[in-house]
């Protein structure tokens, strides 16, 4: 009989991605899509998100918080703020017309910021 190996947590808390359930959560009913995942760099999101399901975020902190890959936010003051955004409902998923659309793929900056040289062009899905 083999041995069994229990591990244990430390720190009992759910994780930051473990706790972002509701988001997707939110995503998926949004576009009734069961596989919907959110695209964190500009690139993906615009294509993955924005165009394919005509649903944008709205309510993001880009005071606080640049929209990005959340693997890249290393403060966890900022991703708690994030997570919080979600719960309160500040932070959500809007379905936006054709002619939005257009309007945000034209300029998505008052949404999702500027675009900066470090923004990943490919990937970043969460």
């Amino acid at each position: 009989m083999a041995s069994q190996i229990t591990v244990f947590r430390l720190n009992a808390k759910p994780t930051y991605s473990e706790r972002m359930t509701d988001a997707r959560s939110e995503l998926r009913a949004i576009t009734q899509d069961d596989t919907a995942s959110m695209s964190w760099s500009r690139k993906s999101y615009l294509k993955n998100i924005v165009t394919r399901y005509r649903i944008r975020i709205e309510g993001w902190p880009l005071a606080e918080v640049p929209f990005r890959n959340l693997s890249d936010v290393s403060n966890l003051g900022k991703l708690e703020l994030l997570l919080q955004g979600w719960k309160a409902g500040t932070i959500r998923f809007r379905r936006i017309s054709d002619e939005q659309v257009r309007a945000m793929l034209a300029d998505p900056s008052p949404w999702i910021g500027p675009a900066s040289g470090g923004d990943d062009p490919e990937g970043g899905e969460s």
